[in-house]
């Protein structure tokens, strides 16, 4: 048995099913051969990484429509992405019967969906589970032809700021506001303009939008047949965004405590999730916050995506029930749940104009906006290394040049995805 948190979860339930079976055994000497024996109830072993919804809310909702056939426990991922992968990754390969569900990152869903431990969405539940599902999250969430995970929730990011801070800036929230304008506007207040970077891929996520905001792909086609578009008109383009910002002083680029700074007293504007607003690091300025469509780049805003889908391990024991959950889970009312509480836009952007919901979703128009033209990072199982590859050669931004940049970065990135050494 292997050691660690998937063994004392098997062994709580070895021991409950022993220990049901005992009771059954009981109870049939006791009251003759007539009596019924003690029904097993399937445990639902859902496992969540961090997150600014409640879970456990969500899943005590689930488990009430239940009505006994089955129970869900919520289970916590590490909170650093790394470590979060590398379990996943281990107790997956490793056929670990003890998870049963997975909220698992859109960016995460290719990589373990080629390794083949995702159990594909029964076909009797894919059509209803995409319905009313924006393009880009069902992209997310299919990997060779079969959906793999359930489309939960895909936040774009857009442009927040504080009271009048877009008016005072000279900025027309009403219309498209480019990147030289938005700087432009920081620099005459003397603001800053912070990037969220929740979990370390944010530099990539905000590369990956500016080249399609550009008209262009940084991956396109798959598996080693994959194109590599940095080392082009639109790759210069973005480096060029990305220069324009760090030469105007108003920023450090992507970061972890943009939230936390954005806050402060120099805050301006923020570049972050629909769900920002929740975030503790908000609180003191919640009720002053208003948001704008993300910023134009080339001819385009187009925003990160970036959310969560719930899928299915190929291992899980309880694999029916699992599937039973995520319809509860995905259901019109956890959606609207999801939507009013921590402000995650509901990969069916539909449900944002529910009456019971359009008036509690504070950045309602900026994010259905773009939720239909914004960009999940490439659907392939080499994103973690192409995001390694992307830190490597646009970090610090201090550094990025358009000349430059995008030719080393190419090469690095092709080196990801042809698997060779640098």
């Amino acid at each position: 048995m292997a050691p660690g948190r998937r063994a004392s979860r098997w062994q709580r339930r070895t021991a409950t099913s022993v220990a049901a079976a005992a009771v059954a055994s009981a109870l049939l000497a006791a009251c003759g051969s007539g009596s019924s024996p003690a029904r097993y109830l399937p445990v639902v072993s859902w496992y969540v990484g961090p997150d600014r919804l409640d879970a456990e809310t969500l899943a005590g909702t689930c488990n009430d429509a239940a009505q006994g056939r089955y129970r869900i426990e919520v289970e916590q991922l590490p909170a650093d992405v790394g470590a979060r992968r590398s379990e996943l990754v281990q107790r997956l390969l490793a056929d670990d019967e003890s998870m049963d569900l997975l909220s698992l990152d859109t960016a995460s869903t290719a990589e373990l969906a080629a390794a083949g431990v995702l159990a594909p969405v029964p076909a009797a539940q894919a059509a209803t589970l995409s319905e009313g599902v924006t393009p880009a999250a069902l992209a997310a969430a299919t990997w060779d032809g079969r959906l793999v995970a359930a489309p939960w929730f895909l936040d774009p990011q857009v442009l927040w700021f504080r009271g009048t801070t877009a008016e005072r800036a000279g900025l027309d929230t009403t219309q498209p506001i480019t990147w030289d304008d938005l700087v432009a506007g920081a620099q005459r207040l003397g603001v800053s303009v912070e990037i969220e970077d929740r979990d370390g891929s944010g530099l990539a996520e905000w590369v990956n939008a500016l080249v399609a905001g550009s008209g262009g792909s940084l991956l396109g086609g798959n598996g080693r047949a994959t194109e590599v578009g940095l080392d082009t008109a639109a790759g210069r383009a973005a480096a060029s965004v990305v220069e324009l910002y760090d030469d105007a002083g108003v920023g450090p680029g992507p970061s972890r405590d943009a939230l936390t700074r954005f806050a402060g007293a120099g805050g301006g504007f923020l570049l972050a999730s629909t769900s920002a607003i929740s975030d503790p690091a908000l609180a003191g300025v919640q009720t002053d916050l208003r948001a704008a469509a993300y910023p134009v780049d080339g001819t385009a805003a187009v925003a990160p995506l970036a959310g969560v889908g719930l899928a299915v391990p190929a291992s899980a024991r309880d694999r029916a029930e699992a599937f039973e959950a995520i319809t509860c889970l995905t259901s019109a009312t956890s959606l609207q749940a999801l939507a009013t509480g921590p402000q995650h836009t509901p990969s069916r952007v539909g449900v944002l104009d529910d009456p019971a919901v359009a008036p509690a979703f504070r950045s309602l128009d900026a994010a259905k906006a773009s939720a239909s033209t914004g960009v999940t990072v490439p659907v392939t199982p080499l994103w973690a290394n192409v995001v390694d590859a992307l830190d490597e050669t646009w970090r610090p931004v201090a550094g990025v040049t358009q000349d430059g940049t995008p030719r080393t970065s190419q090469a690095e990135v092709e080196a990801v995805v042809e698997g060779t050494v640098r």
